[in-house]
């Protein structure tokens, strides 16, 4: 970039579009709340564009800009210019404006491009590019392949921005066409975006398991994180008002902090409780055992610290008399983790407490582990996507009936951005009960940072640094993926969630919204985190779905049935390549099929498969394809015995729960199916045994035992 300003920079020399006084955001939406005097002015070199960000979770560096970092006028005038060329100007058949959240890397690609211009011309001189030149930029951007091209294009973006925005830049801009008219993806070799969601789905063992620890945090451990937070809270409360009282009364001594301590400790052995230490040591801080040189757990002073009113641990470790009756305890009452007073709930599934006391430092790691699971659960289990959890406020839940007014549904109320401008539009989504007792544990765990900071969004940062962000914002797939991991600690063998490979699974909040609307369209009857369906989730989740939100959502869930169907028809392919099926009537018609896609692609041993071609080959099976718990379909309402009696208007999908798998012959079944009906066998045997049956009744079980041995014979057989 010219040279970075180190003294205060010259003024921007005079813009022909813009007066110094002409308000930024002009023409742009902004909040209702926002004080017009304290607007941007274009001759400003701070811009503080906050008032047109309707996301209260926006941070603040994405929307100030500062342009007396760029040391020529000239150049800084340009930045200017382009920047508020982007938010106001809609170039037809080009593009349209950006967000106020853009401009921030606006102005960084713009001082990119203007450097880059130095250190080829001497001066940024728009009139003096020629296609040469910005073939050399390309290649300056792309940084020798370290840039992929999806970053590049946003850097190629610039200079062929500064060409169409020619006419709203002081002395023109940029006069000939770059790369002769190319789209900047195409200038950047950024390929075209996937025809399917690149997004990749979270496998269910791993999906499974994090959601059942969610709601185990949720559900059991939340009142104990909650409890502890509010005696600690209580506790330097207590501990200021000790100091505040010795500072006016003068008795702010070791002997006074001493016979705090002595006391508190007298309290604990009366309890049967030992001198607390850390669960995990503090900064640099060790404890030696003298007679052995073991390093061991050093005491939790900080505890000590706060029923002494004392200033600083300092105050209690440095004296001697005070140090001597710690160890003294010790010896008489033995240490115990933690130390706060909250007792520790038992986990329902060890029958044992799920963990030691908490400690001020054990309480806040277990907070942002809360607060994992609640984002998890929310955004999960209701479709919603990141912007939209992350809008929601404290109330945002509350109970209604159904439409028929029989069954009680919670609806969460939020935001939605997507589609509709920088405002968002207000929506509902209903839900079931698991998210609103997350979101009733969310609005205790904020409310202490809401307070503080004057916030209003239920999704705040829980760390109480000064540099900390104030809302969790891009801070959301790091939560998940901590409490991926603090999972993993709870776990005695091996990790709590499920690897690929020796990797574990690395969470983006995408994938949430992905994972669930796959599951809902293809896998209804699956059960997630051990006592919730898909099936009980979609039917609350689409129950009243009208507006946008909800209706975006639905199409989400269209979309992955149709790639959750031919992604069954090949895995139907494949077990009938392994000899495991198809069975059942309909699996004649797919054996045929099956029998032409393998002669026309040739699928021989140590060949690899053309999956695309397979794909495509196998679409018109998938499209017809419903996936069922007993048996899948592939549907053809002339022949399906479900849709007896039913009127041809509404023959057009299949009625699985009355399927009859050993009779339609759109039935088929593969070794996915073969547990359930193997169960139903064992549990037909099962009740043979019971002596009180009638012969016509033991004539009956025998009969259906035979009719699902038959059907499912050919799996066994390995040969259909």
């Amino acid at each position: 970039m010219p040279g970075s300003a180190k003294h205060s920079p010259r003024p921007s020399l005079p813009s022909a579009m813009y007066r110094d006084d002409e308000p930024v955001l002009s023409g742009i939406p902004i909040r209702d709340d926002a004080d017009r005097a304290q607007l941007p002015r274009f001759g400003d070199d701070h811009w503080d564009l906050s008032a047109a960000i309707f996301r209260v979770n926006a941070r603040y560096s994405n929307y100030r800009l500062n342009f007396a970092g760029i040391a020529d006028p000239a150049t800084r005038r340009l930045a200017k210019e382009y920047v508020i060329a982007r938010l106001r100007i809609h170039v037809p058949g080009y593009r349209a404006p950006c967000g106020a959240t853009s401009a921030i890397r606006l102005l960084r690609y713009v001082q990119h491009f203007a450097a880059f211009l130095c250190t080829q011309l001497g001066v940024v001189d728009l009139g003096r590019i020629d296609q040469a030149l910005l073939d050399a930029y390309l290649a300056h951007a792309r940084d020798g392949g370290r840039r992929t091209p999806h970053e590049t294009v946003k850097y190629v973006e610039v200079p062929i921005d500064m060409h169409h925005l020619s006419p709203w830049l002081t002395g023109g801009g940029i006069g000939l066409l770059p790369w002769r008219g190319r789209a900047a993806h195409r200038v950047a070799g950024r390929p075209p975006a996937p025809a399917e969601n690149a997004t990749p789905r979270i496998p269910e063992p791993i999906i499974g398991a994090m959601l059942r620890w969610a709601l185990k945090y949720v559900e059991v451990y939340a009142s104990n994180i909650l409890a502890a937070r509010a005696e600690l809270d209580a506790l330097e409360a207590r501990g200021a008002r000790l100091m505040a009282r010795d500072a006016r009364t003068g008795r702010a001594v070791a002997k006074t902090y001493r016979a705090r301590v002595a006391k508190w400790l007298d309290a604990r052995r009366a309890a049967g409780r030992g001198v607390p230490i850390w669960e995990r040591a503090p900064n640099a801080a060790r404890r030696i055992n003298p007679l052995t040189g073991e390093e061991l757990p050093p005491y939790n002073l900080y505890l000590m610290r706060l029923h002494a009113g004392a200033p600083e641990s300092g105050r209690v470790s440095q004296s001697e008399p005070t140090a001597r009756l710690i160890e003294e305890m010790v010896a008489e009452l033995g240490t115990e983790v933690g130390g706060l007073d909250t007792p520790i709930s038992v986990d329902p599934d060890t029958r044992l407490p799920w963990r030691e006391r908490f400690d001020s430092l054990s309480l806040a790691r277990e907070e942002r582990m809360l607060q994992g699971a609640c984002y998890l659960v929310c955004a999960y289990l209701t479709g919603m996507r990141d912007s939209e959890v992350q809008a929601m406020q404290p109330g945002c839940v509350s109970l209604v009936r159904s439409a028929d007014g029989l069954v009680e549904r919670y609806r969460v109320r939020s935001t939605v951005y997507k589609r509709h401008g920088p405002r968002g539009v207000t929506a509902d989504w209903i839900t079931i009960e698991p998210v609103a007792r997350a979101v009733e544990v969310m609005e205790v765990l904020s409310a202490r940072n809401r307070k503080e900071k004057g916030l209003s969004s239920l999704w705040v940062t829980l760390k109480d640094w000064p540099w900390s962000a104030d809302h969790l914002g891009i801070g959301a797939a790091p939560t998940l993926n901590l409490f991926r991991d603090g999972v993993d600690a709870h776990a005695q063998d091996g990790p709590a969630i499920p690897r690929i490979g020796d990797e574990p699974w690395k969470f983006t909040t995408r994938q949430l919204r992905r994972t669930v609307a796959w599951y809902i369209a293809n896998r209804p009857f699956g059960t997630v985190a051990g006592k919730i369906q898909y099936k009980h989730a979609s039917v609350a989740m689409f129950e009243g779905y009208a507006g946008s939100s909800q209706a975006d959502f639905r199409l989400a869930v269209e979309r992955e049935r149709a790639l959750g169907q031919l992604d069954d028809i090949v895995a139907h392919y494949e077990a009938f390549l392994r000899q495991e099926g198809p069975a059942g009537p309909g699996a004649a018609r797919l054996r045929r099929e099956f029998v032409r896609v393998e002669g026309e692609l040739g699928d021989l041993p140590g060949r690899m498969m053309d999956r695309k071609r397979l794909r495509t080959m196998l679409a018109h099976l998938g499209r017809t394809l419903h996936v069922g718990f007993l048996n899948d379909c592939l549907f053809e309402a002339a022949t399906a015995l479900c849709l007896t009696g039913v009127s041809d208007s509404e023959r057009t999908a299949p009625a699985l729960s009355r399927c009859s798998p050993d009779r339609c012959p759109n039935a088929c079944l593969t070794v996915r199916h073969l547990g359930p009906w193997q169960t139903s066998i064992a549990e037909g045997e099962a009740l043979l045994s019971d002596r009180r049956l009638s012969q016509l009744q033991r004539t009956a079980i025998l009969k259906d035992n035979e009719r699902k041995r038959r059907l499912v014979a050919p799996l066994l057989e390995g040969d259909a």
